[in-house]
């Protein structure tokens, strides 16, 4: 039954919204999510795969320590959590609980869906049943205007690839040609200021937007970093008439693009299936021979350059590849006019849920411990609503969602389905790392929910949950206020 319990959502604040957000005149009204990923023949090919990433990790993690390697520098060794499909049991992540009854794809949904935009959810028919009582509960709060704002598109597991997930959600959206779309993949938990992506100024000189996770961005110095992460490319971007700037960063969870980038992402099939460097080397080659006699040839081969000197192992500290080249480089890739940048500041796209580290020890005990703080269900949200602004929808939806945990096979199982995964991976990620000479295994993955279905937390090293706590309170939330206040503008001006 759904909680008439009311919470009072934090005041928001009068000042100015960031300039970011005050440039760009044509908001987006579409986004696209995807909740569907590479799917393993059997639970014995996921197992080898986790417990061989990890294992690798390990020893780049000994190199670096011994001063034998500045390749691909890894700071977390951290354990993925591959799909499978066994005994008409969905291993999928973006089904994980994360909060109570609440998973994971819940909340990116709730993020968009509460600006009024159109949201379209492509997963497996699981997810679709959590799209339909999301879409029933928020029709009738009001947010929803009407069912075609909240879309689900099923899977097709037999085309599994990351563009076919991109343009099977993004292709029922009603985004003319021109129109900015927004991508955001379904493990993206707390980001829940999302008018950056619904305002980015850049589209219409570009139809591609990539704008990459910067750490020196997110947590510049002398600023705490909430978490740990591996960065492993280096990006040099020129702000000014300044020095260049060397920037860490990784690959972006969300994207921008018009119909037409849409189509340009269509040649990251090309990638399909990579497992080596040498795949995305070919890919490089063909597209700097390509490029070779128009204007991005001096770009292409620059970037060319790096990935050469990257895949060596001979890179120097603070050499990386220019945003310039990077750009002329996607925008000959792709074939469209594409733009790489460095310019998000929000931790949460960062880190988004791919291992056990950070779903669990990261935001799981982030949110629960904020909840279980509070004498009652109702008065553990009304506390969250000072680090989130729909605690009140959370709380609802909790309940709307609590009839699927008897329906669904995943949550039917659970908890004794993930004690279950990870005992057994601790067995065989303990083995194949004292084969490979390391006696000191631990902490391999803290056991997170007790026989009884409790939760445990055990944040990883390096996790900073604390501080979290506070970053969300003081800086993030009054953000998103202010970008909520510029969007809101924006629609009412008619600017879209």
């Amino acid at each position: 039954m759904q909680s008439q319990t009311t919470l009072k959502r934090p005041r928001a604040e009068g000042r100015a919204p960031p300039a970011s957000l005050q440039g760009a005149l044509r908001p987006a009204r579409h986004v696209a999510i995807s909740a569907s990923h590479e799917l393993f023949p059997s639970r014995e090919a996921a197992l080898a795969c986790v417990v061989e990433k990890r294992v690798v990790a390990h020893q780049r993690m000994r190199d670096q320590q011994r001063g034998l390697t500045l390749r691909s520098p890894v700071r977390l060794a951290a354990t993925r959590m591959e799909r499978t499909v066994e005994g008409g049991v969905d291993d999928l992540k973006f089904l994980y609980p994360m909060l109570d009854t609440l998973p994971v794809i819940a909340f990116p949904i709730l993020h968009f869906a509460t600006c009024g935009v159109q949201v379209s959810v492509y997963g497996s028919a699981e997810v679709g049943r959590v799209v339909e009582v999301m879409r029933d509960y928020l029709l009738e709060a009001h947010v929803l205007q009407e069912p075609g704002q909240l879309l689900f598109i099923p899977e097709d597991r037999e085309r599994i690839s990351f563009f076919h997930s991109v343009r099977s959600a993004a292709e029922p959206l009603g985004a003319r040609d021109g129109d900015a779309l927004v991508w955001c993949a379904g493990d993206i938990v707390l980001a829940y200021d999302v008018f950056p992506w619904l305002m980015e100024p850049d589209v219409g000189p570009h139809e591609l937007i990539l704008n990459v996770g910067a750490k020196q961005r997110v947590f510049p110095d002398g600023t705490p970093e909430l978490f740990s992460g591996n960065y492993y490319e280096t990006l040099i971007t020129r702000d000014g008439p300044g020095p260049a700037t060397a920037y860490d960063v990784k690959d972006p969870n969300l994207l921008v693009f018009t119909r037409e980038g849409m189509r340009g992402l269509s040649r990251l099939d090309d990638l399909r299936g990579a497992k080596d460097s040498s795949v995305y080397m070919d890919v490089f080659l063909r597209t700097a021979w390509r490029a070779l006699a128009s204007s991005k040839a001096l770009s292409c081969l620059g970037t060319l350059r790096y990935g050469l000197k990257r895949r060596r192992g001979t890179l120097r500290p603070g050499e990386g590849l220019r945003q310039d080249h990077a750009s002329d480089f996607a925008s000959a890739f792709f074939d469209v006019r594409a733009r790489l940048k460095a310019d998000t500041v929000d931790p949460f796209v960062l880190k988004d849920c791919d291992n056990f580290e950070d779903l669990f020890g990261f935001y799981r005990g982030l949110l629960q411990g904020i909840v279980d703080a509070g004498a009652t269900r109702e008065e553990g949200y009304r506390r969250l609503a000072e680090f989130y602004p729909h605690a009140e929808h959370l709380l609802a939806l909790s309940e709307r969602l609590r009839p699927l945990w008897d329906e669904l096979p995943l949550w039917r199982h659970w908890p004794e389905l993930i004690r279950d995964r990870i005992s057994t991976c601790n067995l065989r990620l303990t083995e194949a790392l004292q084969a490979a000479g390391f006696q000191d295994v631990t902490p391999l993955v803290p056991e997170y929910f007790a026989a009884d279905g409790s939760f445990q937390q055990a944040p990883a090293p390096g996790d900073d949950l604390p501080g979290t706590r506070a970053f969300l309170r003081d800086v993030y939330l009054p953000r998103f206020q202010r970008g909520r206040a510029a969007f809101a503008t924006a629609l009412a001006g008619g600017l879209a």
